[in-house]
Protein backbone atom coordinates (compact mmCIF):
# COMPACT_ATOMS: atom_id res chain seq x y z
CA UNK A 1 0.00 0.00 0.00
CA UNK A 2 1.32 3.52 -0.57
CA UNK A 3 0.12 7.01 0.98
CA UNK A 4 -1.18 7.82 -2.16
CA UNK A 5 -3.35 5.02 -2.44
CA UNK A 6 -4.75 6.45 0.97
CA UNK A 7 -5.15 9.89 -0.45
CA UNK A 8 -6.71 8.93 -3.53
CA UNK A 9 -9.72 6.71 -1.30
CA UNK A 10 -10.01 10.71 0.81
CA UNK A 11 -10.17 12.48 -1.84
CA UNK A 12 -12.47 9.81 -3.26
CA UNK A 13 -14.72 9.87 -0.16
CA UNK A 14 -14.81 13.49 -0.45
CA UNK A 15 -16.68 13.59 -3.21
CA UNK A 16 -20.74 13.39 -2.75
CA UNK A 17 -21.33 10.81 -5.35
CA UNK A 18 -25.13 10.22 -4.65
CA UNK A 19 -26.75 7.45 -6.62
CA UNK A 20 -28.13 9.68 -10.06
CA UNK A 21 -25.58 12.24 -9.92
CA UNK A 22 -24.14 11.08 -12.92
CA UNK A 23 -21.80 14.18 -13.30
CA UNK A 24 -20.76 13.94 -9.94
CA UNK A 25 -19.65 9.91 -10.80
CA UNK A 26 -18.08 10.83 -13.95
CA UNK A 27 -15.94 13.10 -12.08
CA UNK A 28 -14.97 10.77 -9.30
CA UNK A 29 -14.38 8.09 -12.18
CA UNK A 30 -11.87 10.73 -13.57
CA UNK A 31 -9.76 10.85 -10.05
CA UNK A 32 -9.43 6.88 -10.11
CA UNK A 33 -9.23 6.89 -13.78
CA UNK A 34 -6.42 9.73 -13.61
CA UNK A 35 -4.47 7.88 -10.66
CA UNK A 36 -4.86 4.07 -11.98
CA UNK A 37 -3.19 5.89 -15.93
CA UNK A 38 -0.33 7.21 -14.02
CA UNK A 39 1.27 3.87 -14.31
CA UNK A 40 2.83 3.05 -17.42
CA UNK A 41 1.15 -0.21 -18.78
CA UNK A 42 -2.39 1.16 -17.56
CA UNK A 43 -5.18 1.84 -20.03
CA UNK A 44 -8.26 3.25 -20.49
CA UNK A 45 -10.12 0.04 -22.70
CA UNK A 46 -13.57 1.43 -22.97
CA UNK A 47 -15.68 3.79 -21.62
CA UNK A 48 -19.40 4.93 -22.19
CA UNK A 49 -20.47 7.47 -24.65
CA UNK A 50 -23.78 8.86 -23.29
CA UNK A 51 -26.18 7.87 -20.56
CA UNK A 52 -24.40 6.82 -17.61
CA UNK A 53 -20.86 6.85 -16.41
CA UNK A 54 -18.18 3.80 -17.05
CA UNK A 55 -15.12 3.21 -17.44
CA UNK A 56 -13.14 -0.27 -18.26
CA UNK A 57 -9.22 0.12 -16.95
CA UNK A 58 -7.19 -2.65 -17.94
CA UNK A 59 -3.60 -3.92 -18.86
CA UNK A 60 -2.02 -6.52 -20.83
CA UNK A 61 -4.57 -8.89 -22.84
CA UNK A 62 -7.38 -8.22 -20.48
CA UNK A 63 -7.47 -11.32 -19.22
CA UNK A 64 -6.73 -12.59 -15.70
CA UNK A 65 -8.91 -10.50 -12.69
CA UNK A 66 -11.90 -8.27 -13.86
CA UNK A 67 -12.56 -5.94 -10.40
CA UNK A 68 -16.34 -4.23 -10.44
CA UNK A 69 -16.61 -1.30 -8.39
CA UNK A 70 -19.14 1.15 -8.44
CA UNK A 71 -18.72 5.13 -7.33
CA UNK A 72 -22.42 5.58 -6.03
CA UNK A 73 -23.38 5.94 -2.75
CA UNK A 74 -26.82 6.23 -0.94
CA UNK A 75 -27.78 9.73 0.43
CA UNK A 76 -26.01 10.68 3.67
CA UNK A 77 -29.95 11.08 5.09
CA UNK A 78 -30.21 13.31 8.28
CA UNK A 79 -26.96 14.97 8.82
CA UNK A 80 -27.83 15.25 12.44
CA UNK A 81 -27.18 11.38 13.05
CA UNK A 82 -23.54 11.90 12.41
CA UNK A 83 -20.79 12.50 14.40
CA UNK A 84 -18.38 13.72 11.94
CA UNK A 85 -19.32 15.62 8.37
CA UNK A 86 -20.55 12.71 6.57
CA UNK A 87 -17.79 13.62 3.85
CA UNK A 88 -15.05 14.42 5.96
CA UNK A 89 -12.51 11.51 4.88
CA UNK A 90 -11.33 11.93 8.67
CA UNK A 91 -8.81 9.72 9.30
CA UNK A 92 -7.31 8.63 13.08
CA UNK A 93 -5.54 5.32 14.19
CA UNK A 94 -8.03 2.98 13.39
CA UNK A 95 -10.99 3.97 10.87
CA UNK A 96 -11.35 6.24 7.97
CA UNK A 97 -15.20 7.86 8.17
CA UNK A 98 -17.41 9.18 5.34
CA UNK A 99 -20.27 8.40 2.98
CA UNK A 100 -18.45 5.28 1.00
CA UNK A 101 -15.77 4.73 2.56
CA UNK A 102 -17.18 1.01 3.15
CA UNK A 103 -19.85 1.38 0.15
CA UNK A 104 -17.32 1.06 -1.92
CA UNK A 105 -14.56 3.42 -2.48
CA UNK A 106 -11.89 1.65 -0.03
CA UNK A 107 -12.75 -1.60 -2.34
CA UNK A 108 -12.27 0.32 -5.47
CA UNK A 109 -9.17 1.85 -4.14
CA UNK A 110 -7.88 -1.59 -3.59
CA UNK A 111 -8.55 -2.70 -6.67
CA UNK A 112 -7.62 -0.01 -9.00
CA UNK A 113 -3.47 -0.37 -6.92
CA UNK A 114 -3.85 -3.78 -8.24
CA UNK A 115 -4.37 -3.17 -11.12
CA UNK A 116 -1.11 -0.86 -10.82
CA UNK A 117 0.89 -3.55 -9.35
CA UNK A 118 -0.48 -5.93 -12.61
CA UNK A 119 1.12 -3.67 -14.91
CA UNK A 120 4.20 -3.13 -12.91
CA UNK A 121 4.77 -6.97 -13.14
CA UNK A 122 3.54 -7.12 -16.57
CA UNK A 123 0.01 -9.35 -15.61
CA UNK A 124 -3.79 -9.08 -16.81
CA UNK A 125 -6.13 -7.39 -15.13
CA UNK A 126 -9.17 -5.24 -15.39
CA UNK A 127 -11.11 -3.16 -13.45
CA UNK A 128 -14.59 -1.61 -14.58
CA UNK A 129 -16.16 1.26 -13.10
CA UNK A 130 -19.54 1.65 -12.88
CA UNK A 131 -22.58 4.38 -11.59
CA UNK A 132 -25.55 4.14 -10.01
CA UNK A 133 -25.54 0.92 -8.59
CA UNK A 134 -27.91 1.31 -5.38
CA UNK A 135 -30.53 2.09 -7.66
CA UNK A 136 -30.26 -1.15 -9.67
CA UNK A 137 -27.14 -1.82 -11.08
CA UNK A 138 -28.17 1.06 -13.87
CA UNK A 139 -24.41 1.81 -14.79
CA UNK A 140 -23.24 -1.63 -15.17
CA UNK A 141 -26.45 -3.07 -17.14
CA UNK A 142 -25.66 0.02 -19.66
CA UNK A 143 -21.71 -1.13 -19.75
CA UNK A 144 -22.87 -4.85 -19.94
CA UNK A 145 -24.53 -3.90 -23.47
CA UNK A 146 -21.11 -3.01 -24.67
CA UNK A 147 -18.89 -5.58 -23.20
CA UNK A 148 -18.28 -8.67 -23.72
CA UNK A 149 -15.23 -9.60 -21.38
CA UNK A 150 -13.23 -12.99 -20.81
CA UNK A 151 -11.51 -12.73 -17.25
CA UNK A 152 -10.16 -15.60 -15.49
CA UNK A 153 -11.82 -14.74 -12.28
CA UNK A 154 -14.48 -11.47 -11.40
CA UNK A 155 -14.36 -9.19 -8.28
CA UNK A 156 -16.57 -7.50 -6.55
CA UNK A 157 -15.07 -5.81 -3.75
CA UNK A 158 -18.07 -5.16 -1.73
CA UNK A 159 -17.73 -5.00 2.22
CA UNK A 160 -17.30 -8.97 3.54
CA UNK A 161 -14.30 -8.64 5.74
CA UNK A 162 -12.05 -10.24 3.06
CA UNK A 163 -14.08 -13.30 3.33
CA UNK A 164 -14.65 -14.68 0.21
CA UNK A 165 -19.14 -14.73 -0.27
CA UNK A 166 -19.56 -17.06 -3.63
CA UNK A 167 -22.84 -15.16 -4.34
CA UNK A 168 -26.37 -13.22 -3.57
CA UNK A 169 -30.00 -13.60 -4.36
CA UNK A 170 -31.43 -11.41 -7.31
CA UNK A 171 -34.23 -8.52 -6.62
CA UNK A 172 -37.18 -8.18 -8.28
CA UNK A 173 -39.05 -4.45 -7.70
CA UNK A 174 -42.76 -4.36 -8.49
CA UNK A 175 -44.70 -1.06 -8.98
CA UNK A 176 -48.76 -2.36 -8.54
CA UNK A 177 -51.02 0.23 -9.10
CA UNK A 178 -54.46 0.21 -8.24
CA UNK A 179 -57.73 2.25 -10.08
CA UNK A 180 -60.65 2.86 -7.88
CA UNK A 181 -63.49 5.39 -8.12
CA UNK A 182 -63.64 8.52 -6.13
CA UNK A 183 -66.99 9.35 -3.96
CA UNK A 184 -67.64 11.48 -1.11
CA UNK A 185 -66.51 10.42 2.15
CA UNK A 186 -69.80 10.15 3.70
CA UNK A 187 -70.96 7.83 0.89
CA UNK A 188 -67.94 5.58 0.57
CA UNK A 189 -70.53 3.24 -1.36
CA UNK A 190 -70.72 4.79 -4.22
CA UNK A 191 -66.95 4.46 -4.79
CA UNK A 192 -64.30 1.88 -5.00
CA UNK A 193 -61.85 2.91 -2.37
CA UNK A 194 -57.90 1.99 -3.90
CA UNK A 195 -56.02 2.05 -0.84
CA UNK A 196 -58.49 -0.89 0.47
CA UNK A 197 -58.35 -2.67 -2.66
CA UNK A 198 -54.34 -2.87 -3.00
CA UNK A 199 -54.60 -4.14 0.77
CA UNK A 200 -56.69 -6.49 0.76
CA UNK A 201 -55.91 -7.81 -2.45
CA UNK A 202 -52.27 -7.42 -2.46
CA UNK A 203 -50.86 -6.97 1.30
CA UNK A 204 -53.57 -9.81 2.17
CA UNK A 205 -52.42 -11.81 -0.41
CA UNK A 206 -48.75 -11.74 0.33
CA UNK A 207 -48.75 -15.35 1.68
CA UNK A 208 -50.11 -16.73 -1.57
CA UNK A 209 -46.70 -15.29 -3.03
CA UNK A 210 -44.60 -18.33 -4.18
CA UNK A 211 -40.80 -17.68 -2.66
CA UNK A 212 -38.43 -20.52 -2.72
CA UNK A 213 -35.16 -21.53 -1.40
CA UNK A 214 -31.61 -22.56 -2.11
CA UNK A 215 -29.11 -24.05 0.03
CA UNK A 216 -26.32 -21.40 0.03
CA UNK A 217 -28.09 -18.22 -1.06
CA UNK A 218 -31.29 -19.12 1.74
CA UNK A 219 -34.90 -17.98 1.38
CA UNK A 220 -36.59 -15.56 -0.82
CA UNK A 221 -37.77 -12.43 0.90
CA UNK A 222 -40.57 -9.60 0.15
CA UNK A 223 -40.70 -6.18 1.71
CA UNK A 224 -43.49 -3.73 1.21
CA UNK A 225 -41.49 -0.40 0.25
CA UNK A 226 -43.98 2.41 -0.35
CA UNK A 227 -47.43 2.32 -0.25
CA UNK A 228 -49.05 5.61 -0.81
CA UNK A 229 -52.72 6.86 -2.09
CA UNK A 230 -55.71 9.04 -1.93
CA UNK A 231 -55.89 13.03 -1.57
CA UNK A 232 -57.97 14.05 1.30
CA UNK A 233 -59.73 12.43 4.65
CA UNK A 234 -62.74 12.67 2.87
CA UNK A 235 -62.76 11.43 -0.74
CA UNK A 236 -62.73 8.33 -1.41
CA UNK A 237 -59.44 7.78 -2.60
CA UNK A 238 -59.05 6.63 -7.03
CA UNK A 239 -55.41 5.65 -6.68
CA UNK A 240 -53.12 4.00 -4.82
CA UNK A 241 -49.86 2.17 -5.66
CA UNK A 242 -47.49 0.14 -3.74
CA UNK A 243 -44.04 -1.23 -4.74
CA UNK A 244 -42.81 -4.72 -3.44
CA UNK A 245 -38.93 -6.04 -2.95
CA UNK A 246 -38.60 -9.47 -3.75
CA UNK A 247 -35.32 -10.60 -3.33
CA UNK A 248 -34.79 -14.15 -5.29
CA UNK A 249 -32.97 -17.05 -5.67
CA UNK A 250 -34.84 -18.35 -8.64
CA UNK A 251 -35.17 -15.39 -11.21
CA UNK A 252 -38.33 -13.15 -10.71
CA UNK A 253 -40.57 -14.95 -13.20
CA UNK A 254 -43.04 -15.95 -10.52
CA UNK A 255 -43.26 -13.14 -8.21
CA UNK A 256 -44.20 -10.89 -11.54
CA UNK A 257 -47.28 -13.38 -12.81
CA UNK A 258 -48.16 -13.28 -8.85
CA UNK A 259 -48.28 -9.76 -9.07
CA UNK A 260 -50.14 -9.72 -12.65
CA UNK A 261 -52.98 -12.00 -11.14
CA UNK A 262 -54.02 -10.37 -8.97
CA UNK A 263 -57.19 -8.30 -10.03
CA UNK A 264 -58.36 -6.57 -12.82
CA UNK A 265 -58.31 -3.19 -11.05
CA UNK A 266 -54.67 -4.19 -10.57
CA UNK A 267 -51.35 -3.02 -12.72
CA UNK A 268 -48.16 -4.37 -12.65
CA UNK A 269 -44.95 -3.12 -13.67
CA UNK A 270 -41.81 -4.58 -13.58
CA UNK A 271 -38.86 -2.00 -12.24
CA UNK A 272 -36.07 -3.72 -11.53
CA UNK A 273 -35.30 -7.88 -12.59
CA UNK A 274 -31.64 -8.78 -11.54
CA UNK A 275 -30.92 -12.25 -11.45
CA UNK A 276 -29.29 -14.25 -8.30
CA UNK A 277 -25.61 -14.82 -8.31
CA UNK A 278 -24.16 -18.28 -7.53
CA UNK A 279 -20.12 -19.64 -7.86
CA UNK A 280 -20.63 -22.90 -7.25
CA UNK A 281 -17.47 -23.98 -5.26
CA UNK A 282 -14.33 -21.57 -4.30
CA UNK A 283 -12.33 -20.84 -7.06
CA UNK A 284 -8.54 -22.53 -7.20
CA UNK A 285 -6.96 -19.22 -7.29
CA UNK A 286 -8.31 -18.25 -3.98
CA UNK A 287 -8.09 -21.94 -2.13
CA UNK A 288 -6.18 -20.39 0.89
CA UNK A 289 -9.05 -17.45 1.38
CA UNK A 290 -11.66 -17.86 4.22
CA UNK A 291 -15.60 -18.52 2.66
CA UNK A 292 -18.96 -16.18 4.05
CA UNK A 293 -22.23 -16.66 3.50
CA UNK A 294 -24.12 -15.13 0.36
CA UNK A 295 -24.08 -11.39 0.42
CA UNK A 296 -27.05 -10.04 1.57
CA UNK A 297 -27.58 -7.44 -0.69
CA UNK A 298 -27.21 -7.73 -4.42
CA UNK A 299 -24.01 -6.18 -6.36
CA UNK A 300 -23.79 -5.38 -10.40
CA UNK A 301 -22.35 -9.17 -10.57
CA UNK A 302 -26.32 -9.54 -11.50
CA UNK A 303 -26.14 -6.93 -14.46
CA UNK A 304 -23.06 -8.35 -15.70
CA UNK A 305 -22.78 -11.85 -15.24
CA UNK A 306 -24.14 -12.63 -18.85
CA UNK A 307 -20.86 -10.56 -20.23
CA UNK A 308 -17.72 -12.08 -18.61
CA UNK A 309 -17.98 -15.67 -20.40
CA UNK A 310 -19.29 -17.72 -17.54
CA UNK A 311 -15.74 -16.77 -15.30
CA UNK A 312 -16.61 -17.23 -11.80
CA UNK A 313 -17.71 -14.30 -9.71
CA UNK A 314 -17.11 -13.18 -5.68
CA UNK A 315 -17.83 -10.66 -3.48
CA UNK A 316 -15.17 -10.23 -1.29
CA UNK A 317 -14.09 -7.00 0.19
CA UNK A 318 -12.31 -4.79 2.89
CA UNK A 319 -14.67 -3.18 6.09
CA UNK A 320 -17.54 -4.46 8.06
CA UNK A 321 -21.36 -5.24 5.86
CA UNK A 322 -22.97 -3.54 8.94
CA UNK A 323 -21.39 0.02 7.98
CA UNK A 324 -22.83 -0.26 5.05
CA UNK A 325 -25.77 2.78 4.04
CA UNK A 326 -25.24 3.34 7.76
CA UNK A 327 -24.83 6.74 9.45
CA UNK A 328 -21.48 7.29 10.70
CA UNK A 329 -20.25 4.72 8.12
CA UNK A 330 -16.29 4.45 8.45
CA UNK A 331 -13.71 1.80 6.75
CA UNK A 332 -11.20 0.03 9.32
CA UNK A 333 -8.12 1.01 7.77
CA UNK A 334 -6.25 -2.61 8.73
CA UNK A 335 -9.40 -4.51 6.68
CA UNK A 336 -8.33 -2.19 3.51
CA UNK A 337 -4.78 -2.51 4.15
CA UNK A 338 -5.58 -6.23 3.88
CA UNK A 339 -7.64 -5.90 0.66
CA UNK A 340 -4.52 -4.40 -0.81
CA UNK A 341 -2.52 -7.17 -0.30
CA UNK A 342 -5.22 -9.92 -1.02
CA UNK A 343 -5.72 -8.11 -4.39
CA UNK A 344 -2.31 -7.53 -5.41
CA UNK A 345 -1.45 -11.41 -4.67
CA UNK A 346 -4.77 -12.25 -6.44
CA UNK A 347 -4.09 -10.76 -10.05
CA UNK A 348 -0.17 -11.89 -9.45
CA UNK A 349 -2.29 -15.15 -9.25
CA UNK A 350 -4.71 -15.76 -11.91
CA UNK A 351 -2.46 -13.89 -14.35
CA UNK A 352 0.14 -17.32 -14.38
Amino acid sequence: MTDEALDLLRDLVRQDTTSGDSAAQAAAQELAVAYATATAGVQVRQRSASGRPWVLLGTGSGDGTLFVCHLDTVPVGSPDLWDRAPFSADVDEKFLHGRGSVDMKGGLVAAVEALRNAAEAGADAQVLLTSDEEIGCRGAAEAAASLQLTPRIVVVPEATRNRVSLGHRGATWLRLAAVGKAAHGSTPQLGRNAIQLLAERALGALDSLPLSTEDYLGDETVNVGTFAGGTATNIVPASAVLTLDVRTVDGGAPAIAWASSLDPAISAEVELDLPAVRTARLPEVLADQVTAPAAAYFTDASALAGSVSGAPIVIWGPGDPREMHAANEKLELESWREAVRNYRELVLSAAR
